[in-house]
């Protein structure tokens, strides 16, 4: 289920640190997700799925002789308005 920021969670986010996640960071947490949730999708152990990132919002993973992309929602889910918390709380991956 892809669930919407509510404007006011997302001033929230926005103004309660200064620091945005920042685009490496961002990619990394991303990344972490991305993996998680191919290893469930392709029944694969976590270590043998490998991720590589398309766009900000788009990634791809292998493993297990399968593939897919993933998108990340909802499109606020960016290091520049995201903390460190609003990725690991808000972002979701969705297997397209």
């Amino acid at each position: 289920m892809i669930q919407k920021l509510n404007p006011i969670v997302l001033a929230i986010l926005f103004f309660s640190s200064c620091n945005s996640v920042g685009q490496k960071r961002f990619a990394e947490m991303i990344e972490e997700k991305v993996r998680a949730r191919a290893a469930y999708d392709f029944d694969c152990p976590i270590m043998d799925i490998k991720v590589s990132m398309i766009d900000n919002k788009n990634f791809g993973a292998t493993g297990c002789k399968q593939r897919g992309t993933f998108t990340v929602h909802p499109a606020e889910c960016t290091p520049v308005i995201m903390t460190e918390e609003g990725v690991d709380k808000y972002c979701q991956i969705v297997r397209n």
